[in-house]
């Protein structure tokens, strides 16, 4: 007997629990959105190098401190022989966007970021929903689907960009763990 098609997924510890959490009714939005976040920085901490940071963060801050303005593309597409491919090359093509908009070099990193755990958290929504059509029923995984994506809606993506982007952040956000009887299920 299976314990959920969640044991088999192909994916990170996190999005499992993800998973998990979100074929399991017992668990909430709330409950599914505390266990995004951790996947989404799990994601963004095994795919890339915090080098890649430290050198978008100085391209937008070189630009911001210099007193002619010039555009802060062509000093981005400077990094893409260290973004690679996944997701550093979504960041990156991010930037490139947020520059083009004319948005302020300071900003850019963290709205980049952002817009790439956005598009990372809607594929690991779709991914375990293909998953779970696979290995289970076809209303159960667009019930795991919806639920995921209600509760990306409500979660502070942005707060785990500014916490990845942090230069001295090196600790990974957990999903809070339940111990005792009075962290079960809420009512």
């Amino acid at each position: 007997m299976s314990d959920g098609p969640h044991r088999s997924l192909p994916m990170r510890k996190g999005w499992k629990r993800v998973a998990e959490s979100a074929d399991n009714q017992a668990f909430g939005t709330d409950e599914i959105r505390d266990a995004i976040l951790p996947a989404l920085e799990e994601d963004c901490r095994g795919e890339i190098s915090p080098e890649f940071f430290t050198n978008l963060r100085r391209v937008c801050a070189d630009q911001e401190a210099s007193l002619f303005k010039n555009d802060v593309a062509p000093s981005l597409e400077g990094l893409g022989n260290a973004a690679g491919a996944g997701l550093a090359r979504a960041v990156l093509n991010y930037a490139l966007q947020q520059a083009a908009l004319g948005n302020s070099p300071k900003d850019i990193p963290e709205r980049a970021l952002k817009d790439a755990l956005i598009d990372r958290a809607a594929k690991g929504a779709r991914q375990v929903e293909e998953h779970f059509c696979r290995e289970s029923t076809t209303p159960r995984a667009n019930k795991v689907r919806e639920r995921i994506e209600q509760a990306i809606s409500s979660a502070d993506i942005g707060g785990v960009a500014r916490r990845i982007l942090e230069p001295e952040s090196k600790s990974e956000t957990q999903a809070p763990k339940r111990k005792g009887l009075d962290d079960g299920v809420k009512l």
